[in-house]
Formats: structure tokens, sequence, C-alpha cells
């Protein structure tokens, strides 16, 4: 479990000189991943191979994952980006899947694999704010480059995936010790979304916030919520709330080149609907239909990434899986109810808002390659197949029972709930 935990701590970081040392495959990632793939083959040789690829969302990475394979062997090697070789990460991500599935088969291992994830963001944070603190004397228009995190705008996307599951967990969590942990996550990923002055993870966070309201519709929480997210951003002079209302010079420029790249990639996928122009190659092939010589850029935006890199049939896919995460989601939330564990509740809560948020800010970047998205497609499948054990449990009683995420002491549970099953 080891090594599942550190590539799950790593997944905010993409040049960190510790976690990410090393190249291509020789990376402590994709030696971390490796090595637990060892572990792997052990693990199933005593419990079985688990049926990774039945459910509807592992089927659909799978299409992607081989759509992507196909077109960077038939167009040609892909060049190497700002957040890594995509071939490579593609199937680090496969591995990825596999690790997931397979080790992450109880309960607590779900309330770890959570909590190594909210410490990741936590630990990311203190990166970001840390640069700002040095370097904020250049001035009021200052922001953080942070390419540690691979840059201001991906740290910004981890950390709007991590605050929805910190806060929601925080609304139900009652160890004291979980509490403060918690409450530490928030307030150092808030202040981190301040600093990194995101545009668009500030637009998440309103999304999140107006789902929060949703859901919650308790005035306590929304304040909470509130004291959160905004009395950082109003210390900080270069906060997103100021970018977007206040654009400099920088701002204005940046975002003329989005639309630059946006036509560009609109062209891209109008002149190769099926196959695209293949993966990773629109950084290399953007000057081509800018006409603007040595234009090297990303799409920042990971819809029309798609479409222009792999095709419009890849992007299909791609918001199938989208809204087949929702829907797994809204499922667990059902069976949690029914269940009455509400922190199971909470977590796929909290992941749905984060799923919105990310909807939002991927839209203004380019984030196929983001882990922490991944992890909420991978951790969602885990989630499914422990829910689908405890209807298993709750037809056949002589299946083996299965813990709650909650204590049975802490959360009154409905007779035959997940918790009075597993407390049997």
């Amino acid at each position: 479990m080891f090594f599942l935990y550190f590539l799950v701590f790593s997944m905010p970081f993409f040049r960190h000189p510790v976690i990410n040392a090393g190249g291509g495959i020789l990376s402590v990632p994709k030696m971390a991943g490796l090595l637990g793939m060892l572990y792997v083959f052990a693990h199933v040789r005593q419990q079985g191979f688990p049926n990774y690829f039945g459910p509807r969302l592992s089927k659909l990475f799978l299409a992607i994952f081989t759509w992507a394979m196909i077109s960077f062997l038939v167009q040609g090697r892909a060049p190497r980006i700002d957040v890594g070789d995509p071939s490579l990460l593609y199937i680090s991500e496969f591995i990825f899947l596999i690790l997931m599935i397979t080790l992450i088969d109880t309960p607590k291992k779900v309330e770890w694999v959570f909590f190594v994830a909210l410490a990741s963001v936590a630990f990311a944070s203190l990166y970001i704010l840390r640069e700002y603190q040095v370097y904020r004397s250049l001035g009021p228009n200052y922001r953080p480059d942070a390419k540690i995190l691979g840059d201001a705008n991906y740290f910004s996307m981890a950390a709007m995936l991590g605050f929805p599951i910190g806060f929601f967990w925080f609304l139900v969590e009652s160890r004291p010790a979980y509490r403060r942990f918690l409450i530490a996550v928030l307030l150092l990923a808030g202040a981190g979304i301040a600093v990194s002055g995101s545009r668009g993870g500030l637009l998440a966070l309103m999304v999140f916030m107006l789902f929060a309201a949703w859901r919650t519709r308790k005035m306590g929480q929304l304040v909470l919520l509130l004291l959160l997210i905004f009395p950082p951003m109003l210390c900080i002079p270069k906060n997103p709330i100021i970018r977007m209302l206040h654009p400099d010079f920088a701002d204005k420029q940046g975002a003329l080149a989005r639309i630059v790249t946006w036509k560009a990639g609109m062209r891209m996928s109008f002149e190769h609907p099926i196959t695209g122009i293949g993966l990773a190659q629109f950084r290399p092939k953007l000057a081509d239909y800018t006409g603007v010589a040595n234009m090297s850029k990303l799409a920042h935006n990971t819809y029309l990434e798609f479409a222009a890199e792999l095709g419009i049939p890849c992007l299909v896919l791609y918001c199938w899986l989208l809204l087949e995460t929702w829907r797994a989601l809204a499922r667990i939330r059902r069976a949690a109810s029914k269940m009455n564990d509400r922190l199971l509740l909470n977590l796929a809560t909290g992941m749905q808002g984060g799923l919105l948020g990310y909807l939002v800010s991927s839209f203004f970047l380019s984030s196929e390659y983001v882990r922490f998205f991944w992890f909420y497609v991978f951790v969602t499948i885990v989630l499914e197949r422990l829910v689908q054990k405890w209807i298993v449990a709750q037809i056949d009683d002589s299946a083996p029972p299965i813990d709650s995420l909650v204590l049975p002491q802490r959360i009154p549970v409905i007779p035959g709930g997940w918790a009075a099953k597993g407390a049997e």
C-alpha cells in the first residue's frame, strides 16, 4: 500500500526535487508505480483478480487510453510538454487504475486514501505560500510561478478538487485529531488558491459554493465556507477577484493568447474531426494554424485539446466519462443515505462539488493529464464496488460482512445498514 499512497501524495507535484526526482520511466513516481504493480501481483495471487474493466467508468477510461495510445503510435512520437510526456502519463494513469482497484478493497483503506490525498493538497499549499512569502516584495502584482507544482493554475485545480472533499468531510467528522487536520487542509488550500491568482480556480470555487448552498442549506455551514475562501483573497493584492474584475496588461494578453489558441484548436478539430492531429501535437503544430512563428502553447481548454489532438469521438468519450462519474457518485450518495453512513455520503457529495468545479476550471486549462482528476474517477469506481459488496451482503447472509466508513458508536445506523453489517 505504501507505493499507492506515495502516488496519491505526489498528485499535485510535477517538479519536486525529491517526489519527482529522475526522468522518464526512471522518475520516482513511475518507479513507485512499477513497484506497486509487483505488490499487486502478490496481492491477486492471494485474493484473486478483481473485475478491473467491468464498471462502465473503467471501460470508458480504457477506451480513451486505447485511443490515445493508437494516436501516439500512428502519428509519431509525442514531444515532452510542461507536465511530462503524454504517452508515459497515460500509461501511468492506467497503472494507477490497476493499483486503486486492486489495493483499495476495504472502507478503512478508502478513508486513508482520502486522508493522504488531502494531506498532499496541504503540503503543496505550503510551497506556493512559501514562494509568495519570499518573493512578494517584487511588487503588488507578483504572482507565484509555482513551477514545482506545474504552475499556479495547475495547483489551483488540484486544490479545488481537494477542498470540497475536505469541507464536506469536516462537516460530519467528530474525532478531534481529524477535525484539526481537516481545518488545516481547508485553511491552507484556501490561502493557496488565493495566492495562485487563478481566475479559473475562482470560477470553480463559485460553482462549488452554489453547489454547497444547494446541498447543505444550513447558514452556519455556508458562513464557514465563506470564511475559509474570501478572507485570504482579500489579503492578497493579486488575488483572483482582482484579476477577474481589473485585469492588468499581462492578464489581457493572456486572455488574447487563449482566444488565438482556441480558434486554432477549432480549426484543427474541423480539419481532423475523427482522428485529430495526434496526441500532444497541439503545441508543436500551433504555429501552423495561427500563422504566428514559433508560437508554442497548450490549448488551455481540456475539451478543445481533446477534440483537436484525438478527434471529436474521443471528446465524446471524455464527456461521457465525466457524466458517468457524476452518475456513479449520485448512486453512491443514495446508497450511503440508505446505509445511514454520513461520512460516505459527504465524501461522495464533496466529490460531486469538486467535479462541478473541475468542469469549469478545465475550460481554461489543459487538464487531461492532471492526476487528481483521474483519482476522482478511479476512487469513484472503488467506492461503487464497496457499495455493491454491501448490497450483496444484505441479500445474501452468507456473504462476508463489510465495515462502514464510520464507527457505529459515533453515528447511529439503521438495522441492516453497512455499519451494522460490519459490526456483526
